[in-house]
């Protein structure tokens, strides 16, 4: 029997997006509130973990510098995005083998390379289908709201990796990372996009649309200061919890809260709260949360205020995401989306890189005071925000 009211073409794009967005981000609901866990079962300490944490960003770095721009070329993003997908389910899955630290090292590092140009690939598909139907003066698809179904699939694995962790050792738990990496895997290749060519455009359009790169340089570094000031939360705050009490079970719960309220931010954002034109809006909310939230963490809270703090997460790392990606693609032309997006996802990394190698000795040093240093991060990035969003009003 036909279906007397078949989706548009439109609605399937914008779906198969959403679920693609899903598939990418997913991994890190076991990353994050897991993956210190296992450095720790394995013996490692502080300032090893901070090593590893130091270094992975790197990778990520060099990655977004090389893989996105290779998409932007080719037209290719599907199957790269696949074989970074690959990559990454390999790279973590030998890591287990052995708990000698330079062969983790080496493997989580080699993992991370492959997993990096992940969300800038997804992002510039998405991104693409979005600038082609404003040329085409088709209904303008929401960013906001598709990057919400990714936070979604980060959210739901949080929710079941406690349990998907609790059953294997503590030292096995890079195998479970492995393995939702590679069940993601079979998803991204069901549901991508068929690579397009890129249409050719002129030198001088290229031009045109990185008129002024000292704003993005402003946009990307005072972007990139707020994202990294997680960096003390993201190695530690795991670690903190269990030393506080709470079950692994729990610690997925309060990741979870984060990333809840990320999603239903991600999901208003775009229509509800003016999406592209409040770009530097979205950067200073989240730079001004992003204080307030790690001065407060220097505190012991009671459970109920402690999930209500890791709700704020959609401000400091949410809000910051979207400022950063419409303040981005109204400064860059369409030839370079996936280049744009990599900037941001490498730039991200390199800084956070250095801030978590700094974040071990300062653990080791002051414990959860350390906390002060992720404030004065964070307000290094606000100036530079502010000072961007100054000069763009003055070309407006």
């Amino acid at each position: 029997m036909n279906n007397p009211h078949p989706a548009s073409p439109n609605a399937i794009a914008a779906w198969r997006l959403a679920a693609l967005n899903l598939l990418v981000f997913a991994p890190v609901g076991v990353q994050l509130p897991f993956l210190s866990l296992w450095y720790a079962a394995i013996g490692f300490g502080a300032e090893a973990i901070a090593i590893i944490q130091g270094a992975t960003p790197l990778a990520r770095f060099l990655a977004n510098l090389l893989i996105p721009p290779i998409a932007d070329r080719k037209g290719n993003a599907p199957l790269l995005l696949a074989i970074c997908a690959l990559g990454a389910t390999a790279g973590f899955a030998f890591a287990g083998l052995d708990t000698r630290f330079w062969f983790v090292f080496a493997f989580v590092v080699a993992g991370t390379f492959a997993q990096g140009p992940t969300v800038a690939l997804g992002d510039s598909m998405v991104l693409r289908e979005a600038k082609r139907r404003i040329l085409a003066g088709e209904r303008p698809l929401d960013y906001g709201a598709i990057r919400g179904v990714g936070s979604a699939g980060v959210l739901a694995l949080m929710i079941v990796g406690g349990w998907l962790v609790a059953p294997v050792p503590s030292q096995d738990i890079i195998f479970v990372i492995a393995a939702v990496i590679g069940a993601t895997l079979v998803g991204i290749l069901a549901v991508s996009p068929r690579a397009t060519k890129p249409q050719p455009a002129a030198a001088s359009v290229e031009r045109e649309k990185i008129a002024r790169p000292d704003l993005v340089a402003l946009v990307v570094l005072g972007s990139a200061l707020i994202q990294a000031s997680h960096a003390m939360i993201y190695t530690f705050g795991s670690i903190a919890f269990r030393a506080q009490g709470y079950s692994d079970v729990a610690i997925g719960f309060l990741w979870a809260a984060g990333v809840a309220a990320e999603v239903a931010f991600f999901l208003i954002a775009g229509r509800r709260l003016g999406g592209a034109r409040n770009s530097y809006a979205f950067l200073a909310i989240g730079a001004g949360a992003a204080i307030a939230r790690w001065l407060a963490m220097t505190l012991t809270l009671p459970a109920p205020l402690l999930f209500l703090l890791q709700s704020t997460h959609a401000l400091t790392f949410a809000s910051t995401h979207l400022g950063a990606v419409y303040a981005l693609t109204q400064l860059v032309g369409e030839t370079r989306r996936a280049q744009a997006q990599g900037w941001i996802s490498g730039v991200n990394a390199l800084t956070y890189s250095a801030v978590a190698v700094a974040c071990g000795w300062l653990w080791k040093e002051f414990g959860a005071q350390a906390y002060c240093a992720m404030s004065a991060v964070a307000a290094l990035g606000l100036a530079l925000i502010v000072a961007a969003a100054l000069d763009r009003r003055k070309d407006a």
